[in-house]
């Protein structure tokens, strides 16, 4: 895949997390409460729209550029890989979040960042690639913090999302390596 589609399809990304918060700021957090709301039935929807949501511009910034790297480094696989493993996160994790969380709206990119990290590390170990182990390492190097950040619980962040965003992509990782890899 050239350089070029990748950025594109990170701008588009980009964009509609951007127009969402956009639309959930002027609401005044009308679109939060389409996040996933474990054990209810509205509670559903938000397992497909929770990545796309923000409950403020901060949980956004803060997700947007690690999303953009992890996407950007997935994408190099090719976009259907992207897209199955963006929607595998998306779905396990957030059912997951939907069963175990506690009460509240979650959502967020975040479950994305945590779910192509362990994507990355997972397909490095299951492909037995080099290409892939050295820049599983560097993930490793770059995220470190976001890693070790799995050991806290820290209040109004949803540590379920985060938990079981990463366990998806440790799960992807295993799932999608019998598919053929491109490498840049």
């Amino acid at each position: 895949m050239h350089i070029k589609q990748p950025i594109r399809i990170i701008f588009a990304l980009l964009a509609i997390l951007f127009s969402v918060q956009l639309v959930n700021a002027i609401s005044q957090g009308a679109v939060s409460g389409l996040g996933i709301y474990p054990r209810t039935l509205n509670g559903l929807a938000g397992i497909i729209f929770a990545p796309w949501i923000h409950h403020s511009w901060q949980h956004l910034l803060s997700n947007a550029a690690p999303l953009a790297v992890l996407a950007f480094i997935t994408l190099q696989q090719g976009l259907k890989r992207f897209i199955l493993v963006y929607l595998f996160i998306s779905i396990v994790a957030g059912s997951a979040v939907w069963v175990f969380a506690f009460d509240g709206y979650h959502a967020g990119a975040s479950t994305m960042v945590f779910g192509l990290i362990a994507y990355i590390l997972s397909n490095a170990i299951f492909s037995r690639n080099i290409f892939n182990l050295i820049l599983a390492i560097i993930i490793c190097f770059l995220y470190a913090g976001v890693i070790y950040s799995l050991t806290q619980f820290i209040p109004g962040v949803s540590w379920s999302s985060h938990f079981f965003g990463f366990i998806a992509g440790l799960i992807a990782g295993k799932v999608f390596n019998s598919a053929p890899q491109k490498h840049p």
